[in-house]
C-alpha cells in the first residue's frame, strides 16, 4: 500500500467518524439524516449526470441498485434510532464492527467460501471488543454487566445497523461490477431519500424546520462528506490492494470512540477506547483475510 493511498484512507476514516459525530450531536437524528441525504442528492446530481450519460445498466445491475437502496434506507433509519438512544463511542464501533463480523460468515453460508485463520482471528477480536466496550470498568464486579448492557435499546439498534452493513456490503460487492461506481453511489442516497420522505413528513415534520435552522452547516458538511469519503476509498482501491484499504479504513472505529469519550464527554473512557481498538483490529484481520 503506497503512502498516498494510506493517507487517503486514513483521511476518509477520520471524516467518516467525524460526520457520525456531527449526526450524534444533532437534536433530531432522523430529521438530520433526511436533510443531509437530501443535500447530498442535490449536491452530487451533476456528478450523477456526467457519469450516467450513455451507460446501460443490466437487469442484475438494477437488482443490486434497488436492493442496496432498500438496505441503505434501513441503515440510515437504524443509525438515527441508535444515536437517539446511545453514545457514539458505543453505537459506532458496534455498528461498524458487527457488519464486517457477519460478512465472512455470510460468505461461507451463501457463497460457499472458507474461513481463513485471519478471518477467524478477526471474528474473535470483534466478539471480545464488543464485550469490552460494554464494560463500565475492568473490575470483577462489573465482569458480567455486558451480558445485560448489550440488550439495551441502543445496542440492539446498533447491531441491526451492523446487519444492514453486512447485507449491503455483499450486494455492493456485486453491484459496483455491474454499474459505474459514481452512478451506483448516487442511487445509494436517492432511493433512501424516496423511501424515508413519507415517514419523515408524517413522523418528523415538526422537527424538520428547527433542525435545519439549528444545524444547517453541519447538515451541509455531512451531506458533502457521506459521498466524498466513499469516493476517497474507491480512489485508494484503484491504486492499492482492496483488502488493505478495507482493513485500514476501520481505524474510524477508534476515531469515533475518541470523539465520543473526549469531545462529547461520554463515560467509561478506558473500556470503550480499548474495546474500539480490539474491534478495529478484528475488522482489519477480517479485511486482510479477503
Amino acid at each position: 500500500m503506497t503512502a498516498n493511498a494510506l493517507l487517503i484512507v486514513l483521511v476518509a476514516a477520520f471524516l467518516h467518524a467525524f460526520w457520525n459525530y456531527l449526526a450524534k450531536k444533532s437534536r433530531h437524528k432522523i430529521a438530520f439524516i433526511w436533510w443531509f441525504i437530501l443535500f447530498a442528492v442535490i449536491l452530487y446530481f451533476p456528478m450523477f449526470l456526467y457519469f450516467c450519460v450513455g451507460i446501460q445498466i443490466s437487469a442484475a445491475g438494477w437488482a443490486c441498485v434497488v436492493a442496496t437502496g432498500i438496505l441503505h434506507t434501513f441503515y440510515f433509519f437504524f443509525v438515527g434510532s441508535s444515536y437517539e438512544r446511545g453514545d457514539l463511542s458505543v453505537v459506532y464501533p458496534l455498528a461498524r464492527g458487527f457488519g464486517p463480523f457477519w460478512v465472512p460468515i455470510l460468505a461461507v453460508v451463501i457463497l460457499r467460501e472458507q474461513l481463513s485463520l485471519p478471518g477467524i482471528t478477526g471474528i474473535a477480536f470483534v466478539v471480545v471488543g464488543i464485550y469490552v466496550i460494554h464494560l463500565k470498568s475492568f473490575s470483577f464486579k462489573t465482569l458480567f454487566e455486558p451480558f445485560t448492557a448489550i440488550r439495551s435499546a441502543a445496542s440492539i439498534w446498533a447491531l441491526l445497523t451492523g446487519c444492514t452493513i453486512a447485507a449491503y456490503s455483499l450486494v455492493d460487492k456485486v453491484g459496483v461490477k455491474s454499474v459505474h461506481p459514481a452512478v451506483y453511489i448516487y442511487f445509494i442516497f436517492l432511493i433512501p431519500l424516496i423511501f424515508l420522505t413519507p415517514y419523515v413528513l408524517i413522523k418528523e415534520r415538526k422537527a424538520l424546520k428547527p433542525e435545519w435552522q439549528i444545524n444547517k452547516w453541519p447538515i451541509m458538511v455531512v451531506g458533502f462528506l457521506v459521498v466524498f469519503t466513499y469516493l476517497l476509498v474507491l480512489f485508494a482501491m484503484q491504486t492499492s490492494n482492496v483488502s488493505y484499504v478495507v482493513a485500514v479504513r476501520e481505524v474510524s472505529i477508534v476515531f469515533s470512540s475518541f470523539f465520543g469519550t473526549m469531545w462529547l464527554g461520554e463515560g467509561y473512557r478506558q473500556p470503550r477506547l480499548i474495546g474500539a481498538c480490539l474491534i478495529a483490529v478484528g475488522v482489519a484481520f477480517i479485511g486482510l483475510s479477503r
